[in-house]
């Protein structure tokens, strides 16, 4: 879920960085540079760095304070992990890195970066939807082959043929974002969030959710949680006992939420985590199968799980070629998770395959890496041993005042891969 990313990682812009002193050791830097204090410039972009890591701006500026004080071999470890965020990233043309071309692992970079800019596709074309208009985010399969699919920008739920013929299945008051199926009891359970890319949104939306739990033979309303409180749920997660997990991507919140009172509208007793100071921006959460450990994705920081027995926060640890930022999806599979990244260039999709203590990734398979119809990958789904995607959300469309162009956008794209 993309909501508000733009302004959580001010990708362009410090303006809105995530701390304050942030904002402020970032400045300070820029002040040292300018008076060729190179040291004291790398102090502080440091800084800003441990405050807000992995934001791009800084990276790269952190990258040339390394090199302007001499640190080679940090320098290029730097270039890499900027590559891994941004592989466009033009290290080659700049004059400051001058001094670190004759470094032992400066070819390596070259090499990563071509790596990283050419396309790899594993998976294919699933279902293509004319209902690019509708901005979706998620959708759920059905057993005919068909899928619901949710609308961001038209706040509703559409049924989805296998033709791909849409017709309207449920409105709701605010944008849908997340979805997951019971299909043993034919429930559907939606997160809806007041968000400035649906239509009708007023400054009373902001900070309201309300997850739904309907009836997908009747379309009927069962119950509905509402929280109203700096809270943008993006996606959601049923457990064994009939709980939900929910991720607030507002609030670094990770909440349990009791669903056993039906025909009520209101908040349940519910289980939260307060992550307010390790976390950013919470996006995908996905359960194992004895559902011993939750994994959740933070937009900013990486991959984390939950050990739900012994209630400790724990995390996930890649080789020095995989950077776990800028998920969005994600999904547990045989001990792999499978990881939607909306959040680097290009966009991928990827499998990442655990160890036994399933705290390490060991291995990373790219399941698609700047396909040609990879616009902004969202959200998925496991199902039958195939993994399905929401491959081009058109979050692109909006111009810088909000506005929704969406007249040169393609068809919707649901792509999928064997796991098995």
């Amino acid at each position: 879920m993309r909501l508000f990313l733009t302004t959580v990682l001010a990708l362009v812009t410090f303006s809105t960085l995530a701390q304050q002193t942030a904002q402020e050791y970032y400045t300070a830097a820029n002040e040292a540079f300018v008076k060729k204090d190179y040291e004291q410039y790398s102090i502080n972009i440091r800084k800003a760095n441990d405050l807000r890591p992995n934001q791009p701006v800084i990276v790269a500026k952190m990258a040339e304070a390394w090199a302007l004080t001499g640190r080679k071999t940090r320098a290029v470890q730097t270039i890499r992990q900027m590559l891994l965020m941004d592989a466009t990233y033009d290290f080659q043309q700049n004059e400051v890195f001058d001094n670190i071309r004759n470094h032992k692992g400066y070819v390596s970079l070259i090499e990563l970066q071509r790596t990283l800019g050419t396309k790899e596709v594993h998976d294919e074309s699933y279902l293509t939807i004319n209902a690019a208009a509708l901005h979706p985010e998620s959708f759920v399969l059905l057993d005919d082959g068909g899928l619901l699919l949710g609308s961001i920008r038209q706040k509703k739920i559409v049924s989805v043929t296998k033709d791909g013929l849409v017709s309207d299945w449920l409105e709701l008051p605010l944008a849908v974002l997340g979805m997951k199926p019971d299909y043993e009891n034919k429930h559907l359970w939606v997160s809806t969030a007041g968000v400035p890319e649906m239509e009708g949104f007023t400054s009373e939306d902001e900070g309201r959710s309300i997850i739904f739990q309907i009836d997908m033979e009747t379309t009927g309303i069962i119950q509905g949680i509402e929280y109203d409180e700096e809270s943008t749920i993006g996606d959601l997660v049923l457990d064994k006992e009939k709980r939900l997990w929910l991720s607030n991507s507002m609030e670094p919140y990770l909440t349990r939420t009791d669903t056993d009172t039906s025909s009520y509208l209101g908040s349940f007793s519910r289980l939260q985590f307060d992550l307010y100071d390790t976390q950013f921006s919470l996006q995908g959460l996905t359960l194992t199968d004895n559902e011993e450990h939750l994994y959740f994705a933070d937009y900013i920081t990486g991959l984390h799980r939950i050990n739900l027995v012994e209630d400790k926060i724990e995390q996930i640890f890649a080789p020095e070629t995989s950077l776990l930022k800028g998920i969005d999806g994600l999904y547990f599979y045989n001990n792999t998770l499978i990881a939607i990244h909306n959040g680097t260039k290009p966009y991928k999709v990827v499998q990442y395959f655990l160890n036994d203590t399933g705290l390490t990734i060991e291995l990373e398979r790219v399941i698609n890496r700047g396909g040609d119809t990879l616009g902004e990958p969202t959200l998925g789904q496991v199902k039958d041993g195939y993994f399905y995607y929401l491959a081009n959300s058109p979050w692109q469309a909006y111009d810088d005042g909000g506005v929704f162009n969406i007249e040169n956008w393609g068809p919707i794209e649901v792509r999928r891969i064997k796991l098995d």
